[in-house]
């Protein structure tokens, strides 16, 4: 019976509007190489969840938002609501969140076309941003994508602007640097900008900007020019939209969303935090940018690392490197998944072996280990203790409360 009881609550909680009207998280702000809440260090650790807007990985009962040709489809409230609690499970502080702020050139896209906004597409976004800001979890928002996944990216723009390319034909093809150079997709770009950063939030009544919830924008995902790993998205273009993006929400903090640490892009004044992916990950790699970084004074974020691959001892060493670093802000591993809530019965895969499923009991006992490891590490960063590397791991309900009693 209290188990029914739950269940009506939950779903009533999820059918219904809350507008909680005040933010309860406090602006996060950078001060040098360290990120700040309330005055004290904070630390930025989580998973990408890239599908918290916008899906891939889901056919939707019938009659539900479809978009075939990409698979494309909205989250549950109930999956957008457990990743949050699974996230606090692990101890951590926050989540970068890529359909949070990419989402064009579909029909369940926020702009399917340009300047065509669609209303129903910020429904699982504000639901993400509502229920994050419950939970105390962060989030940190990329803007565009290098690639032409069906969430959208740079091709669209550069289609839009009247370039035939796609990412498949054309990724070594020099047009593709007119997505920063041409001055009318830059001006795309910006509207497009515009209309994530200054919607408001139907769930809070915030404006994104308004709300504290989001701690950081990043000008793109692994953004590169036309030659792998060239690290080529101009200095000047990351300083018009970092700056743009502070003229519209000056509270928020910039990530430079190019694959690795461009030298010529340490100066620019508008960018707080630079980043790198590691695939696979690489220590040396890992010092090497956070010295440079370092010396620029400004923050290192590890943006994705491959969580499974490769030895405990390496992933070992790569969380020691970050927690005693004073520059090294924290991390986010690739990536997050959860059950197909509400169905609580099974869990939602992605193909790229990359899939951390909390509480899974399909686990191998490497994923296991691999995902107490995280815990331990996210813990020690966000709360400054230590916990045995083998401490059972807390059992997240499904579904998950929306309103949980304790952050």
């Amino acid at each position: 019976m209290r188990l029914s009881l739950f269940l009506v609550s939950a779903a009533a909680a999820l059918a219904s509007p809350l507008h909680r009207g005040t933010a309860k998280l406090s602006p996060v702000t950078r001060n040098w190489t360290s990120l700040m809440v309330d005055g004290k260090a904070w630390r930025a650790v989580g998973p990408n969840v890239y599908w918290l807007g916008l899906d891939e990985n889901v056919t939707p009962p019938e009659g539900e938002p479809f978009y075939a040709p990409t698979r494309a489809s909205y989250p549950t409230k109930e999956r957008i609501t457990e990743m949050m609690a699974t996230v606090q499970a692990l101890g951590g502080t926050m989540i970068r969140g890529h359909t949070i702020g990419i989402s064009v050139g579909n029909p369940l896209s926020v702009w399917p076309e340009p300047g065509v906004v669609n209303e129903r597409a910020f429904e699982p976004i504000d639901w993400a941003v509502y229920q994050a800001g419950v939970y105390g979890i962060r989030l940190l928002v990329p803007l565009i994508d290098n690639y032409d996944y069906y969430h959208g990216g740079k091709y669209n723009f550069l289609r839009w602007g009247g370039f035939d390319l796609n990412q498949q034909r054309d990724e070594n093809n020099p047009l593709v640097q007119q997505f920063y150079t041409n001055a009318t997709i830059v001006a795309t770009f910006k509207d497009y900008i515009k209309t994530i950063i200054t919607h408001r939030n139907q769930y809070t009544n915030l404006t994104f900007a308004e709300d504290p919830t989001i701690f950081a924008y990043e000008t793109g995902n692994e953004l590169l020019g036309p030659v792998w790993g060239d690290m080529n998205s101009p200095a000047d273009w990351v300083q018009d939209i970092a700056k743009y993006v502070k003229s519209l929400a000056p509270q928020k903090l910039v990530v430079d969303g190019t694959y690795g640490v461009n030298k010529t892009h340490l100066s620019i004044e508008e960018v707080d935090i630079f980043s790198d992916h590691m695939y696979p990950v690489d220590t040396a790699k890992l010092q090497n940018d956070i010295k440079l970084v370092e010396a620029a004074g400004k923050p290192f974020f590890a943006g994705e690392y491959d969580w499974v691959g490769g030895t405990t001892a390496n992933l070992q060493s790569m969380f020691k490197i970050i927690e005693e670093s004073p520059a090294a802000i924290g991390d986010t591993f690739w990536s997050q998944f959860g059950h197909n809530a509400p169905d609580c019965t099974t869990y939602v895969d992605h193909s790229d072996g990359l899939t951390l499923q909390y509480g899974n009991p399909k686990n191998t006992a490497n994923q296991n280990s691999r995902i107490q490891l995280i815990r331990k590490h996210f813990i020690a960063m966000s709360q400054g203790r230590e916990i045995a590397p083998d401490e059972a791991l807390p059992a997240v309900p499904c579904p998950a409360p929306t309103s949980p009693s304790v952050r």
